[in-house]
């Protein structure tokens, strides 16, 4: 699968086009924490998270979880688990 980003605020992605934002600083292959720019690269899409109570279970074919009360993030990527259950 190939994603295009026509500009900073549309992604292209087969028949579909999406609202976007990408760094301030745009795009860079060296990402740095805090550098205001979007990484370049191949990545993979993880699970999809929702509020349960907000929304109905999504109809994908990735993998979705219910965010619960007692789940918490941390977007340091030293940390090993970026998602804290």
């Amino acid at each position: 699968m190939t994603i295009f980003i026509k500009n900073k605020e549309t992604l292209i992605l087969n028949d579909f086009i999406f609202k976007c934002s990408i760094g301030k600083k745009g795009f860079t292959k060296n990402k740095h924490e805090g550098d205001n720019k979007t990484p370049v690269g191949l990545f993979d899409i993880g699970n999809l998270y929702f509020r349960s109570d907000k929304h109905k279970k999504p109809k994908v074919r990735i993998s979705w979880i219910p965010i619960k009360k007692n789940m918490g993030w941390c977007d340091n990527p030293k940390n090993k688990k970026n998602i804290i259950n």
